[in-house]
C-alpha cells in the first residue's frame, strides 16, 4: 500500500533525476527497496513521507553522482544576461516542455540545477554531496540557467509564428 500510495508523487521526483520514465521507474524501485529494508527507522507516522522522500532523493543524487563527470571550473561566475526571455514565454509552455528541457541539459548541469532549484539545496550542500568544488556547482548551475534560456528563446519564437495566422 505504501509502495502504490508513495508512486505518482516520487516517481514524478525520479523524473527530474532519470532520462525516461522507464529509469524514473527503476530509480523509484531501488529508492523504495531502501525504504522498505530500512522502514524501521521512521519513529513515527508523520514524519513518514518526509522520511520516504528524502530516500528517493538520495538514491536519485547517488545514482546520477556516478555519473557526474569530474571537472574543476572558476570559483568567479557571473550571472549570464546574454539570453533574453520574454516573460509571456511562461504563458505558453507546459509542465512537460519544461521537464524535457531539463532533461535535455548536460547530465551535470541538469543534476546541480534539480538539487538548487527543485530540491532547495544550497551550493554548500551540493559541494558536499557531489564531491565536487562549490566553484563547480555555481558554474554548472549557470551552464544549466543559460541553456535553458536559450531553449525558451527557441520556443517563444516557434510559438509567436504558429500564433501568426
Amino acid at each position: 500500500m505504501l509502495y502504490e500510495h508513495c508512486f505518482p508523487d516520487m516517481v514524478r521526483l525520479c523524473q527530474w533525476y532519470s532520462t525516461d520514465m522507464d529509469a524514473a521507474a527503476a530509480l523509484y524501485n531501488a529508492a523504495m527497496l531502501k525504504v522498505f529494508t530500512s522502514i524501521k527507522q521512521c519513529k513515527d507516522s508523520e514524519t513518514l513521507m518526509p522520511w520516504v522522500r528524502r530516500i528517493v532523493v538520495n538514491t536519485a543524487i547517488d545514482h546520477c553522482r556516478s555519473s557526474f563527470k569530474e571537472t574543476v571550473y572558476p570559483v568567479d561566475i557571473q550571472e549570464t544576461q546574454d539570453v533574453f526571455v520574454d516573460p509571456d514565454i511562461y504563458n505558453k509552455i507546459s509542465a512537460e516542455e519544461c521537464m524535457r528541457m531539463i532533461r535535455e541539459l548536460p547530465v551535470n548541469a541538469s543534476l546541480v540545477f534539480n538539487l538548487f532549484v527543485m530540491e532547495g539545496y544550497k551550493h554548500e550542500e551540493i559541494s558536499r554531496l557531489l564531491n565536487i568544488p562549490v566553484g563547480t556547482s555555481k558554474w554548472q548551475l549557470n551552464e544549466a540557467r543559460k541553456l535553458l534560456k536559450q531553449k525558451l528563446k527557441v520556443v517563444n519564437q516557434t510559438k509567436s509564428y504558429s500564433n501568426v495566422s
